[in-house]
């Protein structure tokens, strides 16, 4: 019996250091994460919509980057008529990043005569008007 008892808590306690570890390996993922969030808060992104036009069902929109740090293309966020923001990608194919001082064209077939385009990135928006 008394080995049984010794065996039991042996389990118990390796249970507790498993559940102590993964609870450290998550902690440290989070701090990393908090990190590189923190690291980005400097960046100087301000995109900006040049223009955008509407023609035979498809919303034409160039973007540009006024900003001196480059921001990937998955960052950028896209919605016209106030409808649910999009990502950029949606509409560009091209490069993975928009460098600053670089335009862009997307586009995407929308249904409607949208009249109003907004683009966000990092917390900063733009909105124009569609021609």
């Amino acid at each position: 019996m008394g080995g049984s008892s010794s065996v039991g808590a042996l389990i118990v306690g390796t249970v507790f250091l498993s559940i102590f570890a993964h609870a450290m390996v998550m902690a440290i993922g989070n701090m990393e994460r908090m990190t590189d969030i923190e690291n980005q808060e400097g960046l100087d992104v301000k995109i900006q919509i040049v223009n955008a036009s509407f023609n035979a069902g498809t919303l034409y929109v160039n973007i540009t980057n006024a900003g001196s740090d480059s921001v990937p293309m998955d960052e950028i966020f896209f919605s016209h008529e106030g409808g649910t923001p999009r990502n950029f990608t949606h509409f560009y194919s091209g490069s993975e990043y928009l460098f600053p001082g670089e335009t862009v064209m997307g586009s995407a077939l929308v249904s409607g005569t949208p009249t109003r385009a907004y683009v966000a990135s990092h917390g900063v928006g733009f909105g124009a008007v569609i021609q």
